[in-house]
């Protein structure tokens, strides 16, 4: 089950876009009536070990707690790796003044990482930035950022100090942030704030007609407080100027949120949507939802519940056999790095889960991957290791063979 000893990722963010009430901070969500419980979740699983499995280290380091990667191929043999660090602490804690986004990259393919030469940005607040390339050594991507202050600074800044085991922070927002130079120098004034008090998760994805999405998630209705939608923006000029939202997946009171949302092209228009869900008034938590837009992302399908138990985000890639592949952590028993295909663009997905890399706990799950060849995948992820010290891993694997 999931711990209680530390706050959720969603739940700290959900603190963030308002002042929730008592019942809200205890997971709980008051409706005015007596929840009505749904079927028990199923949440058996068929485990087996993709071929040819090669395990790696990217960085543990005691000093910092170092979560969320994100891992996109520039040119060549070039891989470029984003995540979170901040000061280790008795406590896990989402936030941190000295909360900041490290880029590293790899020359050969992810075997071997520059770490003395990483460059950092977003100081004082960076939760996560996922990175995609769009050529010609232009790498862009979504940051999601906060506003962290010490505690006893709290009154004079005006932060809410919501959860006692937080420093005081507000939702600045999901910003888009580009480089030049292929991600080596990170300048100011290349940033966007697109998404005010929501945040960003998964990458943005380019569609095959030009346009960017950006798939982001938080509290977008301010008359419905503490309620979380998956929302899309886009951009039709490489970030440099973007949408109002579209609506990907709505939240309710009466049935529940949805966070941490990623987008797949599947198809010319056709997309596929994936959702991590939490408060589930009928009490079936942990599973991932998905929908589909057949118009580019203008609209979108109801979304509708799968069968697979996470408990964190989902990931998707298309693989160059066209299958689709869904990596995630699964943050109820057991532990571990998996992943799931699709052979009917996400209609149905196997029995399979195929599991990537074991993990001692549930602090993990918020996976990266790219194809490095046709069949052969590097995913990177976070874990806890033997000594209890979180960071990056990387799996090498290769996708088994079609049915």
């Amino acid at each position: 089950m999931m711990p209680h000893e530390r706050t959720t990722r969603r739940q700290f963010l959900q603190q963030s876009a308002v002042a929730p009430s008592v019942a809200a901070l205890a997971g709980v969500l008051y409706t005015g009536q007596a929840p009505v419980y749904g079927k028990e979740v199923d949440r058996s699983i068929t485990v087996r070990t993709p071929p040819d499995v090669r395990q790696i280290d990217v960085l543990f380091d005691p000093a910092n707690y170092t979560a969320f990667p994100h891992v996109v191929r520039l040119d060549g043999d070039e891989l470029l790796m984003a995540f979170r660090q901040a000061p280790s602490q008795e406590r896990i804690r989402h936030t941190h003044p000295r909360s900041v986004i490290t880029v590293i990259r790899s020359y050969d393919l992810g075997k071997t990482w520059d770490i003395d030469n990483a460059g950092q940005f977003a100081a004082g607040g960076g939760q996560e930035f996922a990175p995609i390339y769009l050529g010609n050594g232009v790498v862009g991507g979504l940051l999601a950022m906060h506003e962290i202050v010490p505690v006893n600074e709290a009154q004079r800044t005006n932060i809410p100090h919501i959860h006692q085991h937080e420093y005081p922070f507000q939702n600045v927002g999901g910003f888009w942030c580009w480089s030049n130079n292929y991600g080596l120098t990170w300048q100011l004034h290349h940033n966007v704030l697109l998404a005010p008090k929501l945040q960003a998760c998964a990458p943005a994805i380019k569609l095959s007609s030009g346009t960017l999405l950006a798939p982001c998630y938080g509290s977008s209705d301010g008359g419905v407080a503490g309620v979380s939608s998956n929302v899309v923006y886009r951009s039709n000029n490489d970030g440099k100027s973007w949408s109002s939202h579209t609506m990907l997946a709505q939240g309710a009171m009466k049935t529940r949120d949805y966070y941490e949302p990623c987008v797949l092209e599947l198809g010319e228009g056709h997309l596929l949507g994936m959702h991590r869900v939490g408060r589930c008034q009928d009490g079936r938590n942990g599973l991932f939802w998905q929908n589909e837009s057949t118009d580019g992302g203008q609209s979108w399908t109801a979304p509708m519940e799968t069968n697979i138990t996470s408990g964190a985000c989902p990931r998707l890639l298309k693989l160059s056999d066209d299958r689709v592949l869904l990596t995630y952590g699964r943050r109820y028993e057991p532990f571990g790095l998996y992943a799931r295909l699709s052979e009917d663009r996400g209609k149905t997905w196997s029995d399979t889960s195929w599991l990537l890399r074991a993990a001692p706990s549930s602090n993990q799950g918020y996976s990266s991957s790219v194809e490095i060849e046709p069949g052969r995948i590097f995913t990177a992820c976070y874990a806890q290791n033997a000594d209890g010290v979180t960071g990056i891993t990387g799996t090498y694997w290769n996708v088994p063979p079609k049915i």
